[in-house]
């Protein structure tokens, strides 16, 4: 015999029921769980990673700042360097002051010392007086043009045997004074030159005439000095000595006195003959002669400076 069970009167169970809302709630819980990062940690996971050119370019900033924070510590460590320089040479200069006072100080007593009165020896006093400096050297002495000089021949001279250009020696008679001072002493070599000769043994009819440029003074301690002092000397004439001698007495007087007539024409004043007479009357003339020992008075043409005595 079937048995039928008979249907439960318990109520039905409720544990589906109740685990469909803790399933929803652990569902919940995990999306919020896996929800998306924000703020500065989700930006630096989302942006890109840079490239070469910007991390080269970071380099160089931080380079560049490094350079600039490395210029500064330089010019702060050279400014303090600076600042201890002028320190050492205020406290040198300091030092350089205090010695010089302690130097002023010290001859300041040995003034003080030096000026009490002592009874120093007589020996010591000479040797303490400083020398006096030598005088100063006398000015030059200018003589003057139209100074007269006597001018000494040591070599004779004459109109017969001397030729222009000739050169005649002499020396000072006595000083060169000028203004009181001596310009040149007595015997001075003198030089000069033979300028005009005119001998009446050579010529008929002229006035012998010699005549000489002194050119050189030589004083004592210095080189020759320039001079120009001219001597012209002349002798009386002997033109009608001559003439009388060329045509005899009677005709001497007559051409002296202007009256004598010749086939060449009438002579006036002058010399009548020919070669021969002439030759004749060139041995009759007179001459100018200046022995040695002879002195001479001369004006100077010319100005000079010399030292002086």
């Amino acid at each position: 015999m079937n048995h039928q069970k008979a249907p439960s009167t318990q109520p039905p169970s409720r544990a589906p029921v109740l685990l469909l809302p803790l399933s929803l709630a652990l569902l919940a819980l995990t999306a919020c769980g896996r929800s998306p990062q924000t703020g500065p940690a989700a930006e630096a996971t989302s942006q890109p990673a840079p490239t070469v050119a910007e991390s080269s370019q970071a380099e160089a900033d931080r380079a560049a700042a490094l350079a600039a924070k490395e210029n500064e510590i330089a010019d702060r460590e050279a400014a303090v360097t600076q600042r201890e320089i002028e320190q050492q040479l205020a406290q040198r200069a300091a030092e350089a002051e205090a010695e010089a006072a302690a130097a002023k100080a010290a001859l300041s007593k040995a003034t003080v010392a030096r000026k009490q009165p002592t009874a120093p020896k007589p020996a010591a006093v000479a040797a303490a007086r400083p020398a006096s400096p030598p005088p100063p050297p006398p000015p030059p002495i200018l003589v003057p043009a139209g100074t007269q000089l006597a001018v000494e021949l040591t070599a004779a001279v004459s109109t017969k045997t001397a030729q222009v250009g000739n050169r005649v020696q002499g020396r000072l008679a006595s000083d060169l004074v000028v203004g009181g001072r001596r310009a040149a002493a007595a015997g001075s070599p003198v030089q000069g030159t033979v300028t005009q000769v005119v001998s009446g043994s050579r010529k008929v009819g002229g006035t012998p005439t010699l005549g000489i440029a002194f050119d050189s003074l030589t004083v004592s301690g210095s080189a020759p000095i320039a001079i120009n002092a001219q001597l012209v000397q002349q002798g009386a004439s002997d033109t009608g000595k001559d003439t009388a001698k060329i045509l005899g007495t009677a005709a001497a007087g007559a051409i002296i006195g202007h009256q004598v007539n010749h086939k060449n024409g009438s002579v006036v004043g002058g010399i009548l003959g020919g070669a021969a007479g002439t030759a004749v009357a060139a041995n009759t003339g007179g001459e100018v002669s200046l022995p040695a020992g002879t002195v001479v008075s001369v004006a100077l043409g010319n100005s000079f400076q010399v030292a002086g005595d």
